[in-house]
């Protein structure tokens, strides 16, 4: 991996953790107290998760570009295509956020408050990833 590679992929890394870090400290501690939280504050959380869908698709892309040598494409085979370097269950912790991010984008669905309190109340899978990009930026 090359030192540019390298250090985009830091850099998306640092910007996730100060993501996390904000989101941690807003989201409430149940789905009740969420459900009677402002517009501003789902916005907000909506807006986190959002955020760490991009800086991990970002993160896939530089990976992929450098694994696999190809031109990115669609971002479902972008990921399937990692699931070698990152695993089958990361891959579709990956794919589940990435719904969820299309899905409040583009407003696909009126209500999506439960997906979002599910994936902004445990960020074990994210730290995970964190984890494993750095285990294989250190090995290439």
């Amino acid at each position: 991996m090359d030192a540019i590679a390298k250090n985009r992929i830091e850099e998306k890394l640092a910007r996730l953790d100060e993501t996390l870090s904000t989101m941690e400290k807003i989201v409430p501690k149940s789905y009740a107290d969420y459900e009677k939280a402002g517009k501003t504050l789902k916005w907000d959380v909506e807006r986190g998760l959002q955020l760490i869908s991009e800086m991990e698709m970002d993160i896939a892309v530089v990976l992929f570009k450098t694994f696999k040598k190809g031109v990115a494409g669609e971002e479902t085979s972008i990921l399937t295509a990692l699931s070698k370097e990152l695993g089958d269950d990361m891959v579709d912790h990956l794919k589940s956020r990435r719904k969820l991010r299309n899905a409040l984008v583009h407003d696909y669905a009126i209500n999506n408050d439960k997906d979002a309190f599910s994936q902004a109340s445990d960020f074990s899978d994210i730290k995970k990833y964190k984890t494993k990009v750095k285990e294989v930026i250190t090995k290439f």
